[in-house]
């Protein structure tokens, strides 16, 4: 089996401003829609970057920001300049939540490295409390092939097998974001 996981080695092109072009904030914040929410996740969080700017929508709320790298969780709580971001290490697909106890999920540019996708997206459903949402945003397979950036095209999942996935588990309200070049987004509720 193909190891896709990202290498923690290459952790400076996770905190690269140029991401925020790519998946501005705003298209998530809107995505998410969120009115006081209490627990938020985002998995694989990678050295925080992205969860950084979007706990500031979100300063009331505690923001669970897992990772399966040692190094990443170690380089949120070192440079994380967010109180309600708080790290967690975990295993691969886990989601180490009570049942319907998080708001919102979010997953940006992970999807595509899981090995067991459905079993996360289980555990995900699980978590979610009734009406929670989860958004998922990952690397086009349809990317213009002269933008040398994210993973091999391979590597890639097409967005219409999430979201038979996402159907097969009884996710509700599934659908596609715009106003992303390099990437596909999903947004689904339970």
């Amino acid at each position: 089996m193909i190891d896709k996981k990202f290498d923690p080695k290459r952790k400076s092109r996770l905190n690269n401003h140029q991401r925020l072009r790519n998946i501005p904030i705003e298209i998530i914040i809107n995505s998410l829609s969120l009115d006081n929410p209490q627990n938020l996740v985002d998995y694989g969080a990678g050295t925080g970057f992205m969860t950084d700017f979007i706990a500031e929508n979100y300063p009331k709320s505690r923001i669970f920001a897992l990772d399966i790298e040692p190094e990443m969780t170690e380089d949120i709580e070192k440079n994380s300049g967010s109180t309600n971001v708080f790290p967690i290490l975990i295993e691969d697909n886990q989601m180490p939540f009570s049942e319907n106890d998080i708001d919102a999920v979010w997953s940006i540019t992970v999807y595509h490295e899981m090995l067991s996708p459905e079993i996360w997206l289980r555990n995900v459903h699980r978590t979610l409390k009734p009406k929670g949402k989860l958004l998922i945003i990952d690397w086009s397979k349809s990317q213009n092939p002269e933008i040398n950036a994210g993973p091999p095209i391979d590597h890639r999942i097409d967005e219409n097998v999430i979201i038979k996935s996402l159907e097969k588990l009884k996710f509700n309200n599934i659908k596609t974001l715009s106003g992303l070049t390099n990437h596909f987004g999903i947004i689904a509720q339970k």
